[in-house]
């Protein structure tokens, strides 16, 4: 009898010792090459946290876990899409190619609201001539949700009547709350000017650090009459 109960706690711990073995070689898959259209990590209850996709099944922005613009149902860019556990996207990092050149970024989304700051490269061609544009932009948002933003948009679109349309568009973007102004640049512009770039709520450029194409140091500010002045001659 002893010895059948031996036999039996044997079995047991061999029957133990293949499940964890077993479920720890499952977990511990190794893959060489994996092919797919879209990966998402997702937490416990399905939230997604980060999504790698090709461009047709890139996931679509979300605030609260809902889509920010429910009118858009693509989005066309490939790359990683990265949201937080309240179902907001948070920033991503994408390359491509369009129809009117390459670029590559790494955004930084405000809580709520669209990015403010970008890690960012374009070039684009013209009459055989490339031009190249790559730095660290930083921008300025209101509090106001990009998703309530976003509905007071698809809602002018909507207007029938172009004059009424226009002129509440109009409204639209002179409210500050409505678009992001540029405040700092940091990198290389199309001109090849290289240096610091500071700018006023109205996308204006009112202190440049940079050095020319030909190797000039300059120190620029605009006063306030809308002069440029140079601090180094």
């Amino acid at each position: 009898m002893k010895k059948l109960s031996l036999i039996n706690f044997i079995l047991l711990v061999c029957v133990l010792f293949y499940l964890i073995y077993n479920q720890t070689k499952k977990q511990a898959t190794h893959f060489k090459k994996l092919t797919a259209e879209r990966i998402d990590v997702v937490g416990e209850n399905g939230n997604k946290f980060i999504v790698l996709s090709n461009p047709k099944n890139q996931a679509l922005a979300t605030t609260n876990g809902k889509l920010t613009n429910p009118e858009s149902t693509e989005r066309n860019t490939p790359g990683l899409i990265f949201f937080n556990s309240e179902g907001d996207e948070v920033g991503g990092l994408v390359f491509d190619k369009d129809e009117e050149g390459t670029y590559q970024m790494l955004t930084f989304d405000q809580n709520k609201n669209d990015q403010i700051m970008v890690l960012r490269k374009d070039e684009y061609e013209e009459n055989g001539q490339w031009f190249r544009q790559y730095g660290l932009e930083i921008s300025e948002r209101s509090e106001k949700p990009y998703i309530e933003i976003i509905k007071e948009y698809n809602f002018i679109n909507k207007l029938e009547d172009s004059v009424k349309r226009a002129h509440e568009f109009n409204k639209f973007w002179s409210n500050s709350e409505h678009f992001a102004p540029k405040r700092l640049f940091l990198g290389r512009l199309e001109n090849l000017n290289t240096g610091l770039f500071l700018l006023d709520k109205e996308n204006n450029i009112k202190l440049s650090i940079y050095v020319d194409s030909y190797g000039k140091p300059v120190l620029q500010y605009v006063d306030s009459l809308g002069n440029n002045k140079n601090l180094l001659k």
